[in-house]
C-alpha cells in the first residue's frame, strides 16, 4: 500500500454547497476540511490518466472500483523531518475554559445510567452520553479541531477521567484565507461595474497567519492511501477542489498509523470498545450504523451509546451520469460508539484486526471512497454514575 501526500499549493476551496453564481458581492465559502469524496475524487482521476497527463474516459469503471482511504491531516516536522499524523478531537473528550478558580481541563463523556424511573426518548434503547462530573464553567471556544496522533492514541489506550490540557494536544488545522476578486476590463485598465466575488479557502499551513511570517509556519497536507499500483502515470503537480487549484502529489514515507501495542488484548477481556471515526460516515439511518452491527468473524456488535456531533451534508457532481449526486447526511469525524462485543475474545481479536483503519459506512462503495474510516478505543462496558461537581451542583 502506498501512502499519497497532497500538499495544496493555493488556498484549497472545497465549496460547502451554498448558491455562488455572477451576482454581485457573492461569497464562495470552503468546508472546514475536504470530505473523502475530494480526495478520492482527484484521487482516482489520476489513476485513469495516461503518459501524457489526460484522462481516458474507458478506465470510469477501473477507477471507481480502487478503494481509497483517507483523507488524513498531515503536519511536516522540521526538526524529525517527517511528516506526523492528527486526528479530528473526538466527541466524548470535552475541554473547558480555565478561570479564576481551575486550570483548563480535559473531562472524558461517557454512558451514564438510567434510574428505575429515569426515560430518554433515544432510539434502541441507547443509553446517553454525559461527563462523569458536572461542571459548571463554559466548553472552551477554541478548542483544538485535530490532535496530535500521540496525544489521540494515549486517549484511545486508557483516556483519564480529567485531566489538563497539554500544550502540544493538537490545533484547529488548515487556516481560512478570503480572496477578493474583480473582472478586468483589458481595453479600458479598469474593472468593471458590479463584478466583484469573494473566495474562502484553506491555506494549509499552521502558525503562521502572517504572511510575512509564512515561512515559519508548520506545513499541512492531506494523507490518503491506495493500493501500489493505483496510479500507473502519476502526475507530480495536479488540481484539486474548486477554481482548479494547484496541489503537490508525492509518495510519503510512511503507513497509516498501527494499532497501539495492548489495545487488541485490552479489548478483548473487557469485551467492550470505542469505535471512533477519523472521516465522515455514511450510515443509511443517519448516525446509525447498519452494517458495523452485522455479524463477522464470528461476533455481532451491540451498539450501546453514541456522542455523534451535527450531521455533516454532502453532495458533489456525478461526472459519468452528467448530473448532481443525491443529497446525504454524514456522521462527522471524531464521533464515538460505545459497542459491545460479547465474551469470545478470540473473534474479539479477529474483529479488531478487520476494523483497524478500515471504513464502516453501510455502503461498500462509501467504504472505497473513503468514508467512515475509523480506530478503535477501551472501553470498560461499565456505564457510570455521575457526580455531584464542586460548586455543589446536583447531579440530572
Amino acid at each position: 500500500m502506498t501512502v499519497w501526500i497532497i500538499e495544496p499549493r493555493d488556498p484549497l476551496i472545497v465549496r460547502d454547497g451554498r448558491p455562488f453564481g455572477p451576482d454581485p458581492g457573492v461569497r464562495a465559502v470552503s468546508l472546514a476540511f475536504p470530505f473523502p469524496s475530494t480526495t478520492t475524487g482527484a484521487l482516482r482521476s489520476q489513476a485513469g490518466k495516461d503518459a501524457r497527463g489526460i484522462f481516458d474516459p474507458s478506465q470510469i469503471e477501473r477507477v471507481k472500483r480502487i478503494p481509497v482511504r483517507g483523507p488524513l491531516l498531515v503536519e511536516w516536522d522540521t526538526d524529525k523531518e517527517r511528516w506526523d499524523y492528527l486526528a479530528s478531537a473526538p466527541a466524548d473528550a470535552l475541554l473547558f475554559e480555565a478561570d479564576e478558580k481551575h486550570p483548563a481541563i480535559r473531562r472524558r463523556l461517557a454512558p451514564l445510567p438510567l434510574e428505575a424511573e429515569e426515560f430518554t426518548d433515544l432510539p434502541e434503547g441507547l443509553t446517553p452520553v454525559g461527563m462523569l462530573c458536572a461542571d459548571p464553567r463554559k466548553p472552551k471556544k477554541d478548542a483544538p479541531a485535530f490532535w496530535r496522533w500521540e496525544r489521540f492514541a494515549e486517549w484511545l489506550t486508557s483516556p483519564p477521567d480529567e485531566s489538563p490540557i497539554s500544550n502540544d494536544l493538537g490545533h484547529s488545522g488548515p487556516t481560512r484565507e478570503s480572496r477578493i476578486h474583480i473582472k478586468f476590463n483589458a481595453s479600458r485598465g479598469t474593472s468593471e461595474d458590479g463584478k466583484l466575488f469573494e473566495t474562502s479557502g484553506l491555506e494549509f499551513t499552521h502558525g503562521g497567519q502572517d504572511r510575512q511570517t509564512l515561512s515559519a509556519a508548520r506545513h499541512l497536507a492531506l494523507a490518503v492511501e491506495v493500493r501500489d499500483d493505483a496510479i500507473p502515470h502519476p502526475q507530480p503537480v495536479d488540481t484539486l477542489g474548486g477554481e482548479r487549484r494547484m496541489a503537490v502529489w508525492q509518495r510519503g514515507e510512511l503507513d497509516l498509523p498501527l494499532i497501539p501495542a495492548s489495545l487488541a488484548e485490552q479489548i478483548a477481556q473487557s469485551g467492550h470498545c470505542r469505535l471512533i471515526l477519523l472521516t465522515p460516515a455514511c450510515f443509511e439511518k443517519g448516525y446509525l450504523p447498519g452494517w458495523l452491527r452485522e455479524s463477522r468473524h464470528g461476533l455481532t456488535p451491540q451498539l450501546v451509546a453514541a456522542a455523534v456531533g451535527r450531521p455533516q451534508v454532502v453532495s458533489g457532481w456525478d461526472y459519468e451520469q452528467k448530473r448532481p449526486k443525491p443529497t446525504r447526511r454524514l456522521a462527522p469525524a471524531g464521533s464515538v460508539y460505545f459497542l459491545s462485543l460479547g465474551d469470545d475474545q478470540e473473534a474479539i481479536r479477529k474483529w479488531v484486526e478487520a476494523t483497524w483503519m478500515h471504513c464502516v459506512s453501510d455502503d461498500a462503495q462509501d467504504q472505497s471512497d473513503g468514508f467512515g474510516l475509523a480506530v478503535l478505543g477501551t472501553w470498560d462496558g461499565n456505564p457510570v454514575q455521575m457526580q455531584a461537581g464542586e460548586e455543589g451542583n446536583e447531579t440530572a
